[in-house]
């Protein structure tokens, strides 16, 4: 109704200003038109601050009501013309952008952004149908009832336009506040001007650019179809009807397009992609226009125009204001279509009153300005698609996983600074749990202002802080405090006993030998013990040096000693012993570490299992991995096995070639070489549910974690992305058909009513897992493909999140996805979001109908991998045979699953009874 209104209007306003003043003043009128529109946006926006928007949309349109009839009685009296055409000329252009942006600020408030995309089409559709009806009406009846009575029915029709509102007010909005695209903030500063709004969103600070843009290029299109028109058509009534047709057949191609392409645009291109149409149509329209200035040319560009922007460009703007904050959409909406609007077409007129007075350019040589615009307002565009992913990324932004406490590794003078000032009062700090975190921090920091309070602090009162301070200068090394050191070995602490000696053996090997000698020799076997492990550290690689200090005859004399030992002495030299082992590198460490691991004491095989890490020989492999299917141990298994590192990457592939890896064992695997950076642990894993194991959804759920995991980590590693691609077609694929299985059980469950409720509502319960589990793996591979951190809120958002978030998460998925993905991906997941609020059952079909559906599935099921589905489907087939699936059941006899292979031989023998 309101574009019909402006479509009757806009070619008497035209056509009378022009006949009246020419083409050569329309840079005025658009000059005047953005005065009067910043005088009217700025009452507007003070307006909505004090009134609701139904109010003030009321007494808007009454006010144009009345103008319009105002223009109607003073079309008749003399020395009114010139007013009259100025008047109309600029009601027509205010009308245009402030009754429709009205309608679009309403229709924001009554469907969400998914609804939006779907239904801004049909609805834009009608709005073009309006246009057409009024565009021909006023071709057709300009020269027989002639303009008066054109604007008296215009001013009519805006009376259905007022009802229609109150109606959508009271029914769609005030009794359903909760259908919005966002939430409302209550804290947001509605104290700010809309301006200031404006300009703190660079979101809102593009769309202004892409409509300024749009408008200034618009209306030097325009300028050229006027002026070329006017000078074919020199009669009024003439010009008026030329404006009529065109204007109205632009709104049938737009009509068109907004029926056949709106919907399917925005749905495979997204805001962004719906929003690319229009300047890269007028761009070829002024590039042909500068070889080709002539009516035929422009009306292209003209077409081009008026066909996109009430159709595909207008529900990619309105879009764009969907993701914006309920409270300051409304403030600044009509600021933006109108005020930015009109100053867009004031600075075309200047634009064009310099070029045309100025410079003395033709219609044609504008185009040249048009074509730069064009090109600027496509930048923009491409531009805004980020800021529209931003905007939905801070809706979902209190979804996204906390970030892990890393440690800074900063050298900021200011952070440095306040290090030094917490060691300097340390010697007197009764803080030491402050202390210990700064020696921590400073461990590796080699500046020497660290190094005198530091030392300080071996006087500390608690030992803790004593032995970190004496294990800091140990890494530094740059220090002389021998005498203090060796002292420090008397020291009541063992903490503090430890780290001197650590200290000595680090840094005084050679000058501390008959100190070493007698701690290496001390009876307690935490000290000896201690010596011991950090000798075979320190001479790690150095024969010459361990035979110096005799380390392996010293080892082998404690391992014999044992026997002989009382148990709670032997129990401590065990588990010292066992961690020299692991460093020594000899056959007897080796063999002292197979005995352990044998051992009945549950603290021993731990140490065990930890030694044989540190040996990195390959022989303790499969035993390690062995223990990762046994609880108690698992944690130090895996600890040991990263030990191993690219080393464990190299060799694990040869054992899954020859299948020495209990399936059990093999599932824990991808959580120990996550740590593993590198491409060959990026393929060793795909590998792992690709070549080896393909059937196995436990070990492929496990895979795709630490896949995630290492992207996480080191978002650096690059990931096969045509691979990736490959397996979420894969998984969606799966997906699709677990979904089409669950839909037709729950119609058969709800349809027939039969009597094998327990049969079918296990295979229910397992497909509703299946299900879970499906879309959880899909969202590990698209985390893959895309940066975790959007990923991750989104697969939150449509899981636990309120509605309002879940249409947000959609729409941020579908407008992050690639085309190549999103058609059959988005699908699904909108059916997942949807079947969390309602239950979605498959519903017209008949018994029949459904029973041959039914057996179609069945028959996909049981040609797959998925065993446990597999026997579900068969069991189901037990209580109810069908003779369609006897050649699959006869095979799936031959499974090598046994729970496959049992309820297969009881669904033929019951299909043999029937």
């Amino acid at each position: 109704m309101i574009i019909a209104v402006l479509l009757i209007t806009k070619p008497v306003g035209s056509a009378i200003f022009v006949s009246r003043f020419g083409p050569d003043a329309l840079p005025y009128a658009y000059i005047l038109t953005a005065v009067a529109a910043a005088i009217i946006s700025t009452g507007y926006s003070q307006a909505v601050k004090y009134f609701s928007i139904l109010r003030v949309n009321l007494w808007s349109l009454g006010i144009c009501i009345t103008a319009l009839l105002g223009c109607v009685l003073l079309i008749p009296l003399r020395n009114t013309e010139d007013f009259v055409a100025v008047a109309l000329y600029i009601w027509v252009a205010l009308f245009g952008v402030l009754a429709a942006s009205q309608f679009w600020t309403m229709a924001s408030m009554v469907f969400d952004i998914r609804q939006a995309k779907r239904l801004f089409g049909p609805i834009g559709a009608g709005a073009i149908a309006g246009g057409i009806a009024g565009g021909y009406l006023a071709s057709l009846f300009a020269e027989t009832v002639g303009t008066r009575v054109l604007l008296i029915i215009a001013a009519l029709m805006l009376i259905p336009v007022i009802l229609i509102s109150l109606f959508v007010w009271r029914r769609y909005i005030q009794r359903v506040p909760g259908r919005r695209s966002v939430k409302v903030a209550p804290t947001e500063p509605l104290s700010e001007r809309p301006h200031q709004l404006i300009l703190r969103s660079r979101h809102l600070m593009l769309l202004c650019g892409i409509i300024a843009l749009s408008v200034i290029t618009a209306k030097l299109v325009d300028y050229q179809f006027s002026a070329l028109a006017s000078a074919r058509y020199a009669d009024p009534a003439r010009l008026t009807a030329f404006f009529g047709f065109w204007f109205s057949t632009f709104n049938v191609i737009g009509l068109l397009i907004q029926l056949l392409l709106t919907q399917r645009v925005l749905q495979r291109l997204g805001v962004s992609g719906a929003l690319m149409f229009l300047p890269a149509g007028l761009g070829l329209g002024a590039f042909v226009m500068l070889f080709i200035p002539t009516l035929g040319t422009v009306i292209f560009s003209r077409c081009v125009d008026g066909s996109l922007k009430q159709s595909l460009h207008r529900a990619g703007v309105e879009m764009l204001y969907l993701p914006v904050n309920l409270r300051i959409k409304n403030r600044i909406k009509t600021y933006i279509d109108v005020l930015i609007d009109s100053a867009a077409g004031g600075l075309s007129g200047f634009l064009l009153l310099f070029l045309i007075d100025y410079a003395g350019a033709s219609p044609g040589q504008i185009s040249i300005l048009v074509l730069v615009l064009s090109l600027a307002w496509f930048a923009s565009v491409l531009a805004v698609r980020e800021e529209y992913l931003d905007a939905f990324r801070n809706q979902l932004a209190h979804l996204r996983p906390k970030r892990s406490k890393r440690k800074l590794n900063t050298r900021h003078e200011e952070v440095m600074q306040g290090f030094l000032k917490v060691l300097e009062e340390g010697d007197h700090s009764a803080d030491a749990k402050r202390l210990l975190y700064v020696l921590e921090r400073t461990e590796k920091m080699q500046e020497n202002i660290f190094l005198k309070p530091t030392e300080r602090l071996l006087f500390h009162k608690d030992p803790n802080v004593r032995a970190r301070a004496l294990h800091n200068l140990s890494y530094r090394g740059k220090n002389d405090i021998f005498d203090l050191v060796v002292f420090m070995l008397d020291d009541r602490e063992l903490v503090v006993k430890k780290a001197a000696l650590e200290y000595l053996i680090n840094n005084h090997l050679e000058s501390a030998v008959e100190v070493i000698q007698q701690q290496l020799n001390h009876e307690d076997p935490e000290i000896a013990g201690l010596a011991l492990i950090d000798l075979l550290i320190e001479t790690n690689g150095n024969e010459v040096l361990r035979r110096r200090w005799h380390l392996h005859e010293v080892f082998a004399e404690r391992v014999a000693a044992l026997d002989k030992m009382p148990g709670d002495l032997a129990f401590k030299w065990r588990l010292h012993l066992l961690v020299a082992a692991g460093r020594s590198g000899t056959n007897l460490g080796n063999r002292f570490i197979a005995k352990e691991l044998r051992s009945p004491n549950e603290e021993v095989i731990k140490v065990a299992i930890i030694a044989a890490g540190e040996t990195l020989a390959e022989r303790w492999l499969l035993p390690l991995i062995d223990f990762l299917s046994e609880a108690p141990y698992r944690k130090h298994a895996m600890t040991a096995l990263t030990q191993y590192g690219s080393k464990l990457v190299r060799i694990l592939p040869r054992y899954l070639r020859d299948g020495v890896i209990d399936i059990e064992d093999l599932r824990r695997l991808p959580a120990v070489i996550e740590g593993i950076r590198g491409e060959q642990t990026v393929s060793l894993l795909f590998s792992m549910m690709e070549k080896f194991f393909p059937a196995d959804l436990e070990l492929r759920l496990e895979v795709l974690r630490s896949l995630n995991a290492l992207r996480r980590d080191f978002p650096e590693l690059p990931m096969p992305r045509k691979k990736i691609t490959k397996y979420i077609r894969k998984e969606s694929s799966r997906y699709q058909h677990v979904l089409d299985l669950l839909g037709n059980q729950l119609a058969m469950a709800k349809t027939l009513g039969d009597d094998i409720t327990k049969g079918r509502e296990a295979l229910i319960k397992l497909l509703q897992k299946r299900r879970e589990g499906n879309l959880d793996r899909m969202f590990r591979l698209l985390g893959l493909f895309y940066a975790p951190a959007d990923i991750i809120p989104i697969y939150r958002g449509l899981k636990t999140a309120t509605p309002p978030e879940r249409v947000s998460a959609l729409e941020f998925l579908d407008t992050l996805l690639d085309n190549s993905l999103k058609q059959s991906i988005m699908p699904l997941v909108e059916y997942e979001v949807r079947s969390r609020v309602e239950t979605v059952v498959t519903t017209g079909l008949s018994e029949a109908e459904l029973r041959v559906m039914q057996n179609l599935y069945f028959s996909t099921t049981l040609k797959g991998t998925d065993q446990k589905l597999k026997a579900a489907v068969l069991f189901l087939l037990c209580f109810r045979p069908e003779d369609d699936l006897e050649s699959l059941v006869r095979m799936a006899t031959k499974s090598s699953n046994p729970r496959v292979k049992k309820m297969a031989e009881q669904a033929l023998g019951r299909l043999v009874e029937v």
